[in-house]
């Protein structure tokens, strides 16, 4: 069955063994991505082969959150190439073919959007009329606590260990994003901004589901991790969104407080080439 949904969307599909795929995607330029089905996830990647200078990783980081899908921008440690990724969990009931459509579509989207010198301008598409989950229903049977603020904004409690840390549910289109906040800074120096974009892009390749995300504004920097589902979830999936945010808290939580630091933020920079350095004043 996986077989022919990844044939049904991508030119060339090859199988590798059991639990892997080689496919060719192509819209005006190809790309080579690995397929792997692993404990109910299917694990996408893709090395794009572009190393972008230094001062390109904010671009990166911060267009975190509007790519499609769950799909990512990531670097690999000790490599420049960046590399796209998408970790999904394969519905058991259903809507396994949408899942997969959208996030090999997003990964050509992505692509198109980091070697095109300018944004890629789609062609407009007829908006679907989708059916959206209630999500104090939806969490409610994922059995996860949740509590409600006021304006309908949800506050889960993830599995963090001793340190308390909630994910914010929000509706987003017919779907749901699940984000957690791990960094606030309001006087963030450009130092502590760079090691921010590249932490953020390094821990994308080492977290499942979970991607980056960075909100830049008069107010400073925020910045930590989310799922977001352009269609309505499952229980299951918003079950897996707020166990993969919780990983993330658990991994990451202290790391992104100590690049609060400029002088520890110049460190971590200078210990990852070729990201040691990037424009005036860094």
């Amino acid at each position: 069955m996986l077989d022919k949904l990844l044939a049904r969307f991508a030119q060339e599909c090859y199988r590798l063994d059991a639990d892997r795929w080689r496919l060719t995607l192509s819209n005006g330029r190809a790309l080579s991505v690995s397929a792997r089905h692993d404990d109910g996830f299917l694990l996408l990647d893709a090395d794009t082969g572009a190393s972008p200078a230094p001062a390109q990783l904010a671009t990166l980081a911060e267009a975190g959150s509007d790519l499609p899908a769950v799909v990512k921008f990531a670097l690999v440690r000790g490599s420049s190439s960046v590399r796209l990724r998408a970790e999904f969990p394969l519905p058991e009931e259903g809507g396994a073919a949408d899942r997969i459509r959208r996030n090999l579509n997003g990964m050509l989207s992505a692509l198109h959007r980091l070697l095109e010198p300018a944004p890629c301008q789609a062609a407009a598409c007829p908006v679907e009329a989708l059916p959206v989950v209630p999500l104090p229903e939806l969490l409610k049977e994922s059995g996860w606590d949740y509590h409600e603020r006021p304006g309908g904004a949800l506050l889960a409690d993830l599995e963090t260990g001793s340190r308390f840390l909630q994910a914010e549910i929000n509706q987003s289109g017919a779907g749901a994003r699940f984000r957690l906040t791990l960094y606030q800074n309001d006087q963030a120096a450009e130092t502590a901004r760079h090691a921010l974009w590249l932490y953020l892009l390094e821990a994308n390749a080492g977290l499942r589901f979970a991607r980056g995300f960075i909100d830049q504004t008069n107010e400073g920097v925020a910045a930590g991790f989310e799922v977001r589902l352009e269609t309505a979830p499952s229980p299951a999936e918003a079950g897996h969104a707020l166990a993969a945010l919780s990983v993330a808290g658990r991994h990451c939580a202290r790391e992104m407080e100590v690049l609060k630091d400029a002088a520890l933020a110049g460190i971590y920079r200078l210990a990852r080439p070729p990201y040691h350095h990037s424009g005036k004043g860094a």
